[in-house]
């Protein structure tokens, strides 16, 4: 599923995640940032990783997430694309 093929609810967090990347590394999507994003969020109090996510932050990412019922991931052929929170925690270690 391609950027223009995502939901509302999708973009909105693709969106997001967009905005972390600019303000960590100023480019739209740097690679992994999805991961970064992920594990961030996970421990916002710990500021675990490069990232600095607020509590405010982790918490928006996770009703994000759970609205959609999924996660954004780059894909060299489509970009940003979604896909669902089950395949993602699969891939995950955290």
């Amino acid at each position: 599923m391609a950027l223009q093929d995502l939901t509302q609810e999708q973009r909105d967090l693709a969106d997001f995640i967009s905005e972390i990347s600019e303000r960590r590394y100023r480019a739209a999507w740097m690679q992994g940032i999805e991961n970064e994003v992920w594990e961030a969020m996970h421990a916002p109090e710990l500021g675990r990783g490069a990232l600095r996510l607020t509590v405010e932050e982790a918490q928006k990412l996770y009703a994000m997430s759970a609205r959609c019922r999924g996660w954004i991931v780059f894909d060299e052929v489509h970009e940003e694309s979604f896909i669902p929170i089950e395949e993602w925690r699969g891939r995950q270690t955290v």
